[in-house]
Formats: structure tokens, C-alpha cells, sequence
């Protein structure tokens, strides 16, 4: 009875040895596809890994299909059979979901502009149906430039209209109710905004329009494992979308240089007093250039900086939070005890922990400064320098890795493709640097001035001080020296 016992044991053990073989074969083979698709792991460990899995492969196969196996021993092998299945099994959806993101990498060829129907917060309107019949007021450069978005509108109700030359005026009729609601493109939107701290607070949003409009910026390709490159940052003041049209309010110069191994990241205020690219009349802030498109900033700042920038990776609201919470937070240090306007998180002088809110919050803000905009840049170098640590750690490369891909899957632009990222990581992956990361930023004094996109009355904009930015462009000359 026992050897009867025995030998149905064995027979079952075989059968299942039969059955984890052809599992075994058909997930490697789906393992090495993956893995030669994704371009990331370097010959020398790609051949290692081939070996030793091989290795792996014919001790287990002959332990399981060997009919003269001891019954414990193939029965051993096959349960590291299945742990070891269920190890490659995991690690090809991680194979998977690097293809797929990968391939969404690309260069949108739209962009988004907003448009936005805004009351009072206090009002009785709840929904733009609310408004048929109602006095709306339209910034002058809407009727101008965008007729597509009015027919959307009018499509939705009917109005009567009142046209403003002056966004300011628009506004101010808003907020002391001389009409029911405002319709203006979410960019000029921004510059009541920065007339009016307050009006964010005392208005609501209750309609948006969308205009799909056809765009693409010029990339300056070279080979990132051997020549230095730099990346423009461009920090967009929105959630959601992030093709959208909006203010660049993040503008950050991050020059690579991946043969010494160096990371100089240069700040440039958001009010800084430009020439827009192309552009004659009055200067602008900067944060402006965003308004017109990423390839008007990025031909700004070559034309300021007289440098050329290869690759831009674009992000906004949504993009920060999402990265900081999928790596667990950040630690960032603070110059200042300091309480935001925005969220009213509070923050002490030192090492503070971040979530992705706060991160975001901490960012934004500069009216708790003396040093305003100038400070905000530099919590805006540490909370990237923070980023880039926690994220290229080992520990959280392995842990948070799926996380890290889910919260940038649809959250940042870029026009670097996927193939120069793979060969970054490949890099990476091979020599395993340590990166050494500096920072600089350009300074300027505060002043009241015309501006390109506003001419109608002054605003605020940053006078731009040469000797910084003559500094900027001799340590951005230095970094791009490959020895």
C-alpha cells in the first residue's frame, strides 16, 4: 500500500514537473523578449544574467523532467520552481510597465488653451446654464484671436456681451457686479490674478471650453551618454491637463554633464524682464512666455542665456504632488520659519518631512519672503535636489517603482525620447555614479514696468541683474566642458 502510495505521488509529481517545465519555458522566453525590448541593462550583465539563468534553467528542467529524481528532491524543485516563476513573473510586469510608459513618452503635437466662465463665489450661479440671458463680460483679445471658443460658448447659451480692452477693468467690474460673469482665456486670467491677490478667493470657476491648437517645438539631439546637454524645466501654475496653455512659473536650467558626472541646476525667476523671443515693443516677465507656448520660453532663455537648450520636460501642479507622495515624500530643508498662503501649511527652519501637497506648497510660495521670488527659486532647487535623490536611491527604486511610473504616466511633456532615457538609465545601471548637484540663481531688483502681454498698465517684473546672469552663463559654459 505504501509503494502504491508512493508511486501515485510520483507520478503526480511528474506530471506537475511536466507542467511547470512548459510554464517555465514560456515565461523565460516572455522574461528575455521583454527584457531585450527595454534597452536598459548593460551587454556585459545582459550576457551575465543570460548565463546564469541558462545555469538555472537546466538544473531545475533536469530535476523536474528526470524520471530516476528522488521524489523529495524533485518535489523540492518544483516548489522553488514556483517561487522563482512568481519572482520573473513580477518582474516582467515591471519589464511591461516600462514598455508602456515608455512608449507615451513623445512630444505632444497640441497644446490646450482654457478658456474660463468665472462669478462671483457668492453668487447664484451654480453652472454656466445659469447665465442664458446674462451680461457677460469678454477680454478684447478672445474676440481677436479666438472665435473658435466663442461659437463653443454661444453654442451653450445665449448672452449679452460687454468688451473690455483692459483685463484689469475686467476684473474689477467682476468684483464690484456691474456684470454676471467674466469669459477669458485661463493664461490672462493669471495676470488679474497677479493685480489681485484676492480675487482667486472671491470667484469660482463654473465653465470651462477647451481649444485644441497644433504645436511643436524644435529638439537639439546629441548622444546624452557622452556630450553634455541641457533640460528645461518648466514648472506650468495648473492642475489637470498638461498640455494646457499657462503661465511658466517653474524655470529651471538643468545642465548634464554625464562624463564628470555634474548637475548644475539655474534658477530663473518667474518675473524676470525679458525680450520674448521674436518679439519687439516692451519686454516681459517671463512667466508670460509661457502663455504663447514651451518653444516661445525655451528661445527666450537661449536668447538670455545664449546657451541652446536640447531637451524640455514640462510639469505642473498635478506632476509635483503625485511624484513626491509615490516615493514616499521628500526631505527638504527650510531657511525660514514660514507659514504658505496656499493650503496655510506651516514649515520650520531646517529638515522637514513632505508630502506631495506641501511639497507643492512649499514650492509656491514667495509672499512670506523678503527675498520673495529669489527665495522661492531656491526652495524650488531643493525640493528637485530632494526629488532626484529619494528617487535614484536603490531602496526606492525597487519599492516604489511601479508608483513612481503610475504618477508620471499623463502628468509631464517632454520632447527627450524614450531611447535617450533608456540609455541615461543603461548608464546608470553600468557605472553606477555618484552625481554631485549645484545650484545657482539669477537675482534682479523689483520694479513697476509695461509689459508685452499687458501693455495697458504696469505690473511687477524683475529688472534682470547682467553680472548673475553673466555668472550663469560662464558656470553653464563650465558644466558643458566634457574633459
Amino acid at each position: 500500500m505504501a509503494r502504491k502510495n508512493k508511486k501515485r505521488k510520483k507520478i503526480i509529481c511528474q506530471k506537475i514537473g511536466k507542467f511547470l517545465s512548459i510554464v517555465w519555458i514560456i515565461i523565460s522566453l516572455v522574461f528575455f523578449i521583454l527584457l531585450s525590448q527595454i534597452h536598459i541593462l548593460p551587454s556585459k550583465y545582459m550576457m551575465i544574467l543570460l548565463g546564469i539563468y541558462a545555469v538555472i534553467t537546466l538544473v531545475v528542467l533536469i530535476l523536474m523532467l528526470n524520471p530516476n529524481i528522488r521524489l523529495k528532491t524533485k518535489t523540492s524543485s518544483e516548489i522553488f520552481s514556483t517561487i522563482f516563476l512568481s519572482i520573473i513573473l513580477l518582474i516582467c510586469s515591471y519589464l511591461y510597465k516600462t514598455i508602456d510608459f515608455m512608449g507615451n513618452i513623445k512630444d505632444k503635437k497640441y497644446q490646450i488653451e482654457n478658456y474660463y466662465v468665472i462669478v462671483l463665489n457668492n453668487s447664484s450661479y451654480q453652472n454656466v446654464d445659469d447665465l442664458d440671458g446674462k451680461k457677460i463680460g469678454i477680454y478684447q483679445s478672445t474676440l481677436d484671436t479666438h472665435d473658435e471658443s466663442l461659437v463653443k460658448l454661444k453654442s451653450k447659451i445665449s448672452y449679452s456681451q460687454k468688451q473690455y480692452q483692459d483685463i484689469l477693468n475686467l476684473g474689477e467690474d467682476l468684483l464690484e457686479e456691474n456684470i454676471d460673469a467674466i469669459y477669458v482665456n485661463a493664461s490672462f486670467l493669471s495676470i488679474i490674478q497677479e493685480d489681485d491677490e484676492t480675487f482667486e478667493g472671491k470667484t469660482k470657476i463654473i465653465d470651462t471650453i477647451e481649444i485644441k491648437i497644433s504645436n511643436e517645438t524644435v529638439k537639439k539631439d546629441i548622444n546624452v551618454t557622452k556630450e553634455a546637454f541641457n533640460l528645461y524645466i518648466s514648472g506650468i501654475d495648473v492642475y489637470g491637463n498638461i498640455a494646457s496653455v499657462s503661465r511658466s512659473d517653474v524655470n529651471i536650467i538643468v545642465t548634464v554633464n554625464p562624463v564628470t558626472h555634474q548637475i548644475l541646476l539655474t534658477s530663473i525667476p518667474r518675473d524676470y524682464y525679458v525680450k520674448l523671443h521674436g518679439t519687439t515693443g516692451y519686454r516681459d516677465k517671463l512667466t508670460h512666455a509661457g502663455i504663447y507656448g514651451v518653444d516661445m520660453s525655451i528661445a527666450t532663455i537661449e536668447d538670455l542665456l545664449e546657451i541652446d537648450i536640447n531637451y524640455y520636460a514640462r510639469v505642473n501642479f498635478t506632476t509635483l504632488e503625485k511624484l513626491v507622495d509615490a516615493i514616499g515624500g521628500i526631505d527638504v530643508y527650510s531657511d525660514y520659519d514660514f507659514t504658505t498662503i496656499h493650503g496655510n501649511y506651516h514649515y520650520n527652519k531646517g529638515i522637514n518631512h513632505l508630502n506631495g501637497k506641501e511639497a507643492l506648497s512649499f514650492s509656491r510660495e514667495r509672499y512670506a519672503f523678503t527675498a520673495g521670488d529669489r527665495q522661492r527659486g531656491k526652495n524650488q532647487q531643493a525640493v528637485i535636489t530632494a526629488i532626484i535623490n529619494k528617487a535614484l536611491s536603490s531602496k526606492t527604486m525597487i519599492t516604489k517603482y511601479t508608483s513612481i511610473l503610475n504618477s508620471l504616466q499623463n502628468s509631464f511633456q517632454t520632447n527627450m525620447g524614450s531611447d535617450k532615457i533608456y540609455d541615461l538609465v543603461n548608464m546608470q545601471l553600468n557605472k553606477m555614479p555618484s552625481w554631485n548637484i549645484t545650484s545657482i540663481s539669477l537675482d534682479g531688483t523689483g520694479k513697476s514696468a509695461y509689459t508685452y502681454s499687458y501693455s495697458s498698465g504696469k505690473l511687477y517684473v524683475m529688472e534682470p541683474d547682467l553680472d548673475t546672469v553673466e555668472m550663469a552663463k560662464n558656470k553653464i559654459n563650465e558644466m558643458m566642458q566634457i574633459p
